[in-house]
């Protein structure tokens, strides 16, 4: 009997926990507005390597002049690797230029900006792909920079 309900417990226990971690993952629409994404320019100012996505934060000159940070959310760590940028990729390019197309959060945080980036290239001046493509019809050669 003590067997059956250790089982059933380790069971329960174990779709609860699916359970929560699938209905915490978001889909990218809920989120982000793909129908209003826009290029930035600015400095990299650090980067954040854990799952479930990583983000890069940078800071982008507004139209007055004045400096707002934006922390952009990009894929997994392992999809990165895969895809062929690592961590060390930001860290070698920190405190230097950065360009990233990205799609705003559909709600503002208190401070700053977030998104979700879909191309960026940084200071080694190398095209990559680090996020969800929304946009269907941007691809690398309609990119501004």
């Amino acid at each position: 009997m003590r067997v059956r309900l250790a089982g059933a417990v380790i069971a329960v226990c174990g779709l609860l926990g699916l359970a929560g971690s699938a209905s915490a993952h978001h889909g990218f629409n809920v989120e982000f507005d793909g129908s209003k994404c826009l290029d930035l320019k600015g400095t990299l100012t650090g980067v954040i390597w854990e799952n479930p996505h990583a983000y890069l934060q940078m800071d982008v000159k507004d139209a007055s002049g004045s400096t707002v940070a934006w922390r952009l959310e990009m894929i997994t760590p392992n999809a990165l690797k895969r895809n062929g940028t690592t961590r060390q990729d930001f860290t070698a390019n920190m405190g230097k230029e950065i360009n990233a197309r990205a799609c705003p959060a559909k709600v503002a945080p208190e401070e700053g900006q977030r998104g979700a980036a879909e191309y960026i290239k940084l200071g080694d001046g190398i095209l990559r792909i680090v996020g969800q493509l929304p946009e269907r019809n941007i691809t690398p050669d309609k990119l501004n920079f």
